[in-house]
């Protein structure tokens, strides 16, 4: 397939590293702005590389490509917002590249094979490479004050705690330490006050293996910017669907919690106190209801398992659910305020 010449148009691109090397540079990653630019070898007669074929990936897709949630064919074929170039051998490497823009779909044998995957480079990116951890890039922009940063950051670090919390204890593969210090942080935290919910995600947090815990790496804010938090790659997945379908549900979600709040005052539940009053079967039966209804229009069916963790006490699983709730939606107001975005 032939470019029309009447609409190439060239690039300059910042290389960044061969991703994959064999006798010569196969895969190469450039960079313009905040767009990556991978380049794939096209096949050759000649023995040797003579082209690369070269599409534009947008940092929200490269970062689930280094998670291994994509194979590199998926960038070239089937990714959004992809463009497609090409890049002669004689430019690989260098700092000022040129690419020209490449019209229409590549044909089948342009693009990679199927089932390539971060894990077969030859070198690594950055520390989003690593096995242990991933970086998650927040894009900020407008007006942001310093607790802003903290704010949302500990909002986001307390999803992270839960998250990854409810992850481990339905994993075969955890160990039964992590388990137990799981279930602990929900028994010694009584949740009769504010301080307890603080205590409580700060349990759950400490509870996870060190490498895998949440971290602020860096804000960087030149309006636009960005936040780059550190913890486990799927974690981070999970927290941005909770976020993008509670927006989507925003009023049937604000108003289960406004009314099971309300229900709770009236009912003397919501006092700061260290006993729970006795619960009539009516207010039991309408507490696990809504209670219910609130986990799971925030897509976690988790009603029984926050019950057992609370050995059976209907007020403190109904506490839970609104401290979901309250973090999911501070969080989630940054994005709907425009403030923060998980893609550029």
């Amino acid at each position: 397939m032939l470019d029309n010449e009447n609409t190439v148009s060239y690039k300059n691109l910042k290389f960044e590293v061969v991703l994959f090397d064999f006798i010569e540079p196969l895969v190469a990653l450039y960079k313009s702005g905040k767009t990556y630019y991978i380049a794939s070898a096209l096949p050759s007669d000649a023995g040797y590389v003579e082209k690369y074929l070269v599409v534009s990936v947008t940092p929200k897709i490269f970062k689930r490509y280094l998670r291994e949630e994509y194979d590199l064919r998926y960038l070239f074929a089937s990714a959004p917002h992809r463009k497609y170039f090409t890049l002669e051998a004689k430019m690989m490497g260098l700092t000022g590249a040129k690419v020209k823009s490449f019209n229409g779909e590549p044909t089948e044998e342009m693009l990679p094979d199927p089932q390539f995957f971060a894990s077969s480079h030859t070198a690594n990116y950055k520390e989003a490479t690593q096995k242990h951890f991933a970086l998650e890039t927040l894009f900020i922009d407008g007006n942001w004050e310093m607790e802003d940063f903290g704010g949302f950051s500990r909002k986001y670090r307390d999803l992270y705690a839960f998250e990854e919390s409810m992850e481990k204890l339905s994993s075969p593969s955890t160990v039964g330490t992590t388990k137990q210090k799981i279930r602990d942080a929900f028994i010694e935290n009584t949740l009769n006050g504010g301080g307890s919910y603080v205590n409580l995600y700060s349990s759950l947090l400490k509870a996870h293996p060190r490498e895998e815990r949440y971290d602020l790496k860096s804000v960087q804010y030149a309006s636009p910017g960005e936040i780059n938090l550190q913890g486990k790659g799927q974690t981070f997945d999970t927290i941005e669907k909770r976020i993008t379908d509670y927006l989507s549900n925003r009023t049937t979600i604000d108003t289960l919690y406004r009314n099971l709040h309300k229900f709770m005052s009236d009912s003397k539940l919501l006092d700061v106190s260290t006993v729970t009053p006795s619960i009539s079967k009516p207010v039991y039966d309408r507490l696990h209801k809504e209670t219910n209804e609130l986990f799971s229009q925030l897509g976690l069916d988790l009603f029984e398992t926050i019950s057992e963790l609370t050995q059976k006490n209907i007020a403190n699983t109904s506490k839970v659910a609104m401290a979901i709730y309250r973090r999911t939606n501070s969080a989630a107001m940054y994005f709907a305020q425009g403030r923060v975005a998980y893609d550029r």
